[in-house]
Order: structure tokens, then C-alpha cells, then sequence
């Protein structure tokens, strides 16, 4: 609340901020990101409490989503930034072998850190690295009129950075969940693991369905789950309705919308009568155990969990109404949502239910040509339109 919070963090920041912009709110997101320009250290460093290392690359990757979304080129402040951060990321890294000259599992990896609280003690965690490579990418995105040869260098280190993570991961006939991806190189398979979804969600480092990242929310699934909501059993000791929205996301990216839903109900209902969450849900009372009352971080999932249903952006093509539950189609119905911002312009869909199918109208600002949109409304044919209009309507028979 207004009056008990005294911190910031980068990491919860980012979240709101990208909410904010899908929603259109330019200015307040621009005086977040000023904000977060403002208070970088002479070492490059955006630093909310020391000893986290994601920070970084959050900041450039929400710089550049913001650049992306408004069709705006960064502010002269936002570059010095942005060079000083792409600096700090590359001399954080540590070295490919350690002291003794033998390579470690985590070389060139950031170091071990606090990182977000909901990883567990101090380790090299993924959460920090996949954060690091998604900042380098935007970067590189961000720099390339203004410093080509350093756009260039952020390219090529956010490949080399993940290549490196990738090389990194557990592997062995012996491994009780084989390809699942661990909080960290030398740690087992626990709760922490939920912090390396973030490589699917948001950030889109590995396509779709990607075995090592079905494999982990696998083992989420099955080892770290509560009332229908994910429980983080270390330090939150408690259910999160926003991780437990990043594993819908992650469904929901897959074509499992089935599991999707069953996670959004759970977050539903855990609400607050105001229509929020505590950051940490006591399993037994239902109230907060931890962390903020009303916790924004879960309030910005929500919203952007609600826009996927309706527009998902892939790095090439949007995907329209895979998360669209039958009973929201019954006959006459209509729902609709935007306009929303995403990398290809201002995008508004409708849906309107009927005995026979589903209408599908779309009606967006394409800043150039409109990208191919896959329509996959749950328990109808989909459809792919390859050059979309600025108005687009099509109706999608039921799936006998």
C-alpha cells in the first residue's frame, strides 16, 4: 500500500510497465522507464537491492518492447543507458573457466545472486541469464541506427550468452526428470524451477512447446501445486496467482489451453473481494502470508493473461483467440477485447457466438503490411490469413 511500501524493484516494474503499454498508457510508461534511466549507477548497474542480477536485462528488454509497441525510436537518455547496461551485462558474466583453470558448470553465466525471492539463497540462476540474453537481443534492436559495430556485438553475445545456457543445463540417463531445467546448473529439480519458464514467458527465447520447457512445467505441475494454484515452497511459503499465471501462459503457448484455463480459474478464485491477490496466499485462510496485499505484479499477469486469450503476439504473426473458452460463445454472445498495442499496431478482436460457429472480427492499425494471423478458437476449424486487411472477418465452423 501507499503507506507501508518503501522499495522498488526492477523486476516487478518491468511486469506493470508492459501492461501498462499493451493498454496504450504511453505516458505513464515513459516516466517509469525515464525513471528507471534515472536511477542506473556510473557502472551501468539498474540496481533495486544488490545482489540481483536480473535487473539489466528487464530494463532493456522493456525499453525495447516499449520502442516496439509505440513504433518509437529511444530517447537520447535511453541510448546512454542502454550502452552502459549492455556493458555492465558483459562484465558481469563470469569467466569461462574459474581460478583453476578447469571449466565450471556455471561459466559464463551472471553470478550467484539473491535474484528474485521466489528462487530460493543465493545461486546462478537461469532466471537471471535468460533475462541477460532477452536485454542483449533488445539492445541490439534498440542501438542499431545510433552505435551499429555495439548493435552488432549485443547481437552476437545474446546467441553466444544463451548457447552458453543451453551448454549448461543438467543432462544424464540419472536425472529423476530428465530435460526439465533446474532453478540453476548444479541444483535439483524444486520450486525454483518456476523461474526458468521466463525463457518461454515473456520473453520467447525458445519457440512454442519446447520439450525442456513442457518438461519443467511438468514437473511444476506435478511437485508444486496447491488448490489448483502453484505453491512456492521456499521463503513465499505460499501460492502465487502471478507465477501460477506464468505457467498459463506457458499452456496456453503450447496449444494446452484445457490446463490454461484450470490455472486461470484457480487464480480467479483466489481474488480478494476488491478483485486482487496477496502476493503470497496462505493455503489454509485464503489471505495473504507474504509480501504485498494487493500485490500489482499479480494484477498486471491478470490483465496480460486476459490479452493473450484474445491476441498473442509470436516474433512473426499474432494468434487470435486460442484461449477463448466455449461457454464465453454461447449463441448470440459477443466478447471482445483492445485495442491492444502489439509489435504489428493497434489490434481489437471480436467474437460473436452462434448454433452455427463463431464470427471473428478483427479491426486494426497495421503499421505496414498486416502479419499472417493464425485464428485458433478452441472447438473450431482454424483458419491462417496470410495478408490481413485493416478489417477482417471470418467465421469459424465447430470441430465435429
Amino acid at each position: 500500500g501507499s503507506y507501508t511500501y518503501k522499495r522498488f524493484w526492477y523486476r516487478d516494474a518491468v511486469i506493470i510497465v508492459h501492461a501498462l503499454m499493451t493498454a496504450g498508457h504511453r505516458s505513464l510508461a515513459e516516466r517509469a522507464l525515464d525513471f528507471c534511466a534515472s536511477r542506473q549507477s556510473v557502472t551501468g548497474y539498474f540496481m533495486s537491492q544488490e545482489g540481483e542480477w536480473d535487473s539489466n536485462g528487464q530494463v532493456l528488454w522493456a525499453m525495447g518492447r516499449y520502442c516496439r509497441l509505440f513504433d518509437a525510436e529511444p530517447k537520447p537518455e535511453w541510448i546512454h543507458a542502454i550502452r552502459k547496461g549492455v556493458h555492465w551485462i558483459r562484465r558481469k558474466r563470469l569467466k569461462d573457466v574459474d581460478p583453476q583453470g578447469s571449466e565450471s558448470a556455471h561459466a559464463g553465466l551472471m553470478p550467484a545472486g539473491f535474484s528474485a525471492e521466489h528462487l530460493g539463497p543465493n545461486d546462478y540462476y537461469y532466471w537471471d541469464d535468460f533475462w541477460g540474453v532477452a536485454g542483449l537481443r533488445c539492445a541490439a534492436s534498440l542501438l542499431r541506427a545510433s552505435d551499429p559495430r555495439l548493435a552488432t556485438r549485443c547481437a552476437q553475445e545474446a546467441e553466444e550468452f544463451l548457447a552458453t545456457i543451453e551448454r549448461s543445463f543438467p543432462r544424464g540417463t540419472e536425472r529423476r526428470f530428465p530435460r526439465a531445467i533446474p532453478a540453476s546448473p548444479k541444483r535439483r529439480m524444486d520450486s525454483g524451477a518456476i523461474g526458468s519458464l521466463v525463457a518461454d514467458y515473456p520473453l520467447q527465447l525458445f519457440p512454442p512447446a519446447d520439450p525442456r520447457i513442457l518438461a519443467t512445467v511438468g514437473y511444476l505441475s506435478r511437485h508444486s501445486m496447491h488448490g489448483g494454484g502453484f505453491f512456492q515452497q521456499m521463503i513465499h511459503s505460499g501460492i502465487n496467482a502471478y507465477l501460477t499465471l506464468h505457467l498459463a501462459q506457458v499452456r496456453l503457448r503450447a496449444g494446452d489451453h484445457e490446463n490454461a484455463w484450470q490455472l486461470m480459474d484457480a487464480v480467479a478464485g483466489m481474488a480478494s473481494p476488491t478483485g486482487q491477490w496477496p502476493e503470497a496466499i496462505h493455503p489454509r485462510t485464503g489471505g495473504g502470508c507474504m509480501g504485498d496485499g494487493e500485490h500489482i505484479w499479480a494484477a498486471a499477469e491478470w490483465a496480460l493473461m486476459m490479452r493473450a486469450c484474445f491476441i498473442r503476439e509470436e516474433p512473426d504473426h499474432l494468434v487470435i483467440g486460442s484461449g477463448i473458452r466455449p461457454a464465453w460463445l454461447r449463441a448470440g454472445a459477443r466478447i471482445s477485447f483492445g485495442p491492444t498495442l502489439t509489435s504489428f499496431g493497434a489490434v481489437s478482436v471480436a467474437l460473436v457466438g452462434s448454433d452455427s460457429g463463431v464470427r471473428v472480427e478483427i479491426d486494426a492499425t497495421w503499421r505496414l503490411a498486416g502479419p499472417r494471423l493464425d485464428v485458433r478458437v478452441p472447438g473450431h476449424g482454424p483458419q491462417v490469413v496470410e495478408a490481413p486487411e485493416a478489417r477482417t472477418s471470418l467465421t469459424l465452423k465447430p470441430i465435429p
